[in-house]
């Protein structure tokens, strides 16, 4: 009898984790990046460059980044917001920039830069979110 109930838990046990395990996807990262500027007002309009850093030497024309898709540009909305999908996880470099439009018809480059890392996870939620802030000056 002792054996048959030990024999029944250990094939319950099994069976529950084997069904949590299945429930569980890789969730690709998805990159939300707001661009402000030194005060903190988001700026709509800023180019920000997501791309896998490579560490290539400086007089290198080819960015040797293995698949296009994990190089992008994205122009921010109105929020000040640039949304970004990837199908891996990497480390990327930011490069942001926003041509600022003066009162006198001129205008100035601002820009700013930061490195991130985004990850695919196993997870049972659908999103798989990374935030971040890039302040250009």
């Amino acid at each position: 009898m002792k054996h048959i109930q030990l024999h029944t838990l250990t094939i319950l046990f099994v069976s529950l984790l084997a069904l949590t395990a299945c429930s569980k996807k890789d969730r690709n990262p998805e990159l939300i990046v707001t661009v402000t500027n030194v005060d903190g007002i988001p700026l709509a309009g800023a180019s920000v460059h997501a791309w896998p850093t490579d560490k290539l030497p400086a007089d290198s024309t080819n960015s040797g980044i293995p698949y296009e898709h994990m190089n992008q540009v994205v122009v921010t909305d109105a929020n000040g917001e640039a949304a970004f999908y990837f199908l891996y996880s990497a480390v990327l470099d930011l490069d942001v920039t926003y041509t600022l439009a003066t009162s006198d018809s001129t205008s100035s480059l601002l820009e700013g830069h930061k490195v991130v890392k985004i990850e695919t996870i196993e997870q049972k939620e659908e999103k798989n979110y990374f935030y971040e802030t890039v302040i250009v000056q």
